[in-house]
């Protein structure tokens, strides 16, 4: 009982002490800045893969993933189980979550808010990995919700019962929102008490009392949820939660390391890169000659901190059996950029930020571009899918009730505007989504419920079915239509 008291009295104390105005007017400046760069992507409407299903089935937040707390969030949103496309308002709730997230940052590493210091927290929501998160008009406010929660508990750190009890709530709440966000917790941690340690802040007692109490808080919150809350997940090709043999876990992330960095090699230019490293380069030097221990070990540290808050940026993904590295998965690298841009921009003169600020103007043109990639996109989508539809019933015999299978060969590729965007940025061919393609189920979900065409990809049998000698019944710029026995196959060109 005396402990819930103490408890108590942290989190009023904390309220008490609070600074309503410097928060407000903080959240609002990131808020404008995130709603005024997401403005093509709310512009575009585009359906962005899941949000297709939702909008008209009106399915659940929770789905397949363990993803409790957002069904129950979707519920007071949507103020109904049942979902429907509120947009843009869940996207505007993201921008909030994200600027709130951004202060709490300016505040754990700053001690006080500052302009410079909050544009430098801009890489948690403009990278563009976040940017496909506010591309889904359902799921955008939980992503951001889930680093949110994960950098509360910080607020909390100098009163231990405090951050243990925010550490764990708000640890689980994230499993259970978005486990993209796994890393973000730990990246935190690395990074307070490597600076501790580093400047001398706390006492070295002390600052591993902190270490504990935040891997004890991590590890209880993640046994719980795995324990109570998890349901396994087992889509191949796509993601298993099936976690390999203590044997082979080296060896698992070993290779899912190596893809990860080799996916963020492919997906920047050369420009960010340059950034990337001039940003790692000035923190590393700015730790070394700052430094209150041995400078010669504060070399050694400071690389191995580096590379550990780097590895912690994609959590727990690492360990999977299956994994898939969609850009919405690898957020936690941009918390990775704003991390080292905050503290550069608090602690070194401001021409040492040029690198950050530098970094976050192109991912803030780089939003615009893409949302107006997206409505480009799905403008020449809609073009060849009503093309195709048009084709198909024109050839095919008329009888609206019968099943056909369908296999779809080949894809429409991006639109010219989408290509051009790709040019810079290598990531739009990830992040834009080609609907009519083969092998791809949203495109097939499209054509059902928008075009009224009865097809099946799954009863499509091409072991049977010699594809080369089916009979062509037409022929065009944009496809080839082959039908024999209710089969199907379109071969996009």
């Amino acid at each position: 009982m005396i402990k819930i008291e103490k408890i108590k009295n942290v989190f009023e104390k904390k309220y008490n002490e609070f600074n309503k105005k410097e928060f407000f007017s903080s959240v609002f400046f990131l808020s404008v800045i995130y709603a005024v760069a997401i403005i093509s992507i709310i512009r575009a409407n585009f359906s962005y893969n899941d949000d297709m299903r939702r909008s008209i089935e009106g399915i659940d937040m929770c789905g397949a993933f363990s993803r409790h707390v957002s069904d129950h969030l979707s519920f007071l949103l949507h103020t109904a189980n049942r979902l429907t496309d509120i947009s843009p308002l869940p996207q505007l709730i993201a921008c909030v979550f994200l600027a709130i997230t951004g202060y709490i940052l300016v505040k754990i590493i700053c001690g006080k808010s500052s302009k410079l210091a909050l544009i430098a927290t801009l890489p948690i929501g403009l990278s563009p990995y976040f940017l496909e998160c506010f591309s889904y008009k359902f799921d955008a406010p939980y992503m951001a919700f889930s680093i949110l929660v994960s950098v509360f508990p910080f607020l909390f750190v100098n009163k231990r019962w405090g951050f243990l009890t925010a550490s764990i709530v708000s640890v689980l709440m994230m499993f259970m929102t978005y486990q993209a966000a796994s890393g973000i917790f730990l990246m935190i941690t690395i990074y307070l008490f490597f600076t501790n340690l580093n400047y001398k802040k706390i006492t070295t007692k002390n600052n591993f009392i902190f270490l504990g109490i935040s891997l004890f808080s991590y590890i209880t919150a993640f046994f719980l949820f795995r324990l109570l809350f998890m349901e396994s997940v087992d889509f191949p090709g796509y993601v298993q939660t099936d976690i390999p043999a203590f044997k082979d876990l080296i060896s698992f992330i070993h290779k899912n390391l190596f893809s990860y960095v080799n996916n963020i090699n492919s997906d920047f230019n050369l420009k960010h890169k340059i950034l990337f490293f001039m940003i790692v380069i000035i923190f590393y030097i700015k730790s070394v000659i700052f430094s209150k221990t041995n400078k010669v070990l504060t070399v050694f540290l400071t690389l191995f901190f580096l590379i550990l808050l780097f590895f912690a940026s994609f959590g727990l993904y690492y360990a999977l059996k299956d994994m898939w590295f969609g850009p919405r998965t690898m957020y936690g690298f941009g918390i990775f950029i704003a991390i080292l841009s905050v503290d550069i921009c608090y602690s070194l003169k401001k021409i040492f930020s040029f690198p950050a600020m530098a970094l976050i103007w192109c991912f803030f043109v780089f939003s615009f571009a893409y949302g107006n990639a997206l409505a480009d996109q799905k403008r020449y989508n809609d073009f060849r899918t009503e093309l195709l539809i048009s084709d198909l019933s024109s050839s095919l015999p008329p009888e609206p009730n019968k099943e056909y299978a369908i296999k779809i060969i080949n894809s429409i590729g991006l639109s010219p505007v989408a290509k051009n965007t790709g040019v810079n940025d290598p990531i739009i061919g990830k992040l834009v989504p080609i609907n009519l393609q083969g092998g791809w189920s949203f495109g097939y979900y499209y054509i059902c419920n928008y075009y009224n065409v009865n097809l099946n990809d799954y009863i499509f049998n091409s072991d049977i079915v010699d594809i080369e000698t089916m009979p062509v019944v037409f022929d065009s710029f944009y496809h080839t239509i082959k039908y024999s026995d209710n089969q199907i196959v379109v071969i996009l060109k």
